[in-house]
């Protein structure tokens, strides 16, 4: 690899890492779709081992940063990965199983489905818990109090379901679990966010493992180091996004680049 490609891979890196980061995710529905385009010959397996493995950089980097915050609910991100990472490590098994072509329309599909999600519903409609809700209670470092309630059962096959699609696509989860835990489970969008990228850690890590125990890294391990350069160096940027715009606007910048990318892997393949 030249000295130019790589410096192009950081400031590319950097570019994704700020946007991810800002809406709570760990880059890996940008990263895939790009690693799918530089490594046309790849198998699916090896492209999702890459870019998960650059979400982990970015998501841990996160993580150490927003745990500061003290606005990470650990018991839901507990909760939502004992739930999440059995479906996780069965979509992780599963994506060595698809042809490349099937694997690329897939998520393509699933990319445009949320985006269309989230174009509808930007802002999540604020509703009473239900009565058998989980009451959650959560002072942030700025003293700011939150209460709310998670509907533990309603959560469960949502969030299965969300780690069994994103390990097979070969994201962390963020695009996916932001509406769950805003809509389904009733976390404001300033918890849910950091929480988020806690759990895409853990989550991650266990899919990650798995990964590299069956050898699936192949050439697009290649761009890792230089991505992941880019997204720990940008990260702070997106800290800054996070903070200071407002659910409706993050909530519309992830759509929006859910569809590019859904429309630009459609492209490829069709």
């Amino acid at each position: 690899m030249s000295p130019v490609e790589a410096a192009l891979l950081v400031v590319v890196g950097s570019l994704i890492g700020a946007y991810a980061t800002s809406i709570g995710a760990g880059g890996g529905f940008l990263i895939a779709p790009l690693l799918l385009l530089r490594y046309p010959d790849a198998e699916p397996v090896e492209v999702t081992t890459a870019s998960l493995t650059v979400v982990l950089v970015s998501s841990l980097t996160s993580a150490a940063i927003v745990s500061r915050e003290r606005r990470v609910d650990f018991g839901v991100v507990g909760l939502m990965g004992v739930i999440a990472i059995p479906g996780a490590l069965i979509g992780a098994t599963a994506t060595g199983l698809l042809p490349r072509e099937l694997f690329a329309l897939g998520f393509a599909v699933l990319l445009a489905s949320i985006a269309a999600y989230v174009l509808w519903r930007p802002i999540a409609r604020i509703t009473d818990p239900p009565l058998r809700a989980w009451r959650r209670e959560l002072t942030d470092r700025q003293g700011n109090r939150f209460l709310y309630g998670v509907p533990v059962l309603r959560s469960l096959v949502p969030n299965a379901s969300a780690g069994f699609i994103a390990a097979l696509a070969g994201i962390g989860g963020g695009p996916i679990g932001i509406p769950i835990m805003t809509r389904v489970m009733h976390l404001p969008h300033a918890i849910a966010v950091p929480s988020m990228h806690v759990l895409i850690s853990v989550q991650t890590a266990a899919v990650l493992a798995l990964h590299f125990l069956l050898s699936h890294d192949g050439d697009p391990m290649s761009d890792v180091p230089w991505l992941a350069l880019g997204v720990i160096v940008a990260n702070p940027a997106g800290q800054w996004l996070r903070r200071n715009l407002g659910e409706g606007v993050l909530m519309r910048a992830l759509a929006i680049g859910l569809l590019l990318v859904a429309a630009r892997t459609a492209f490829e393949v069709l």
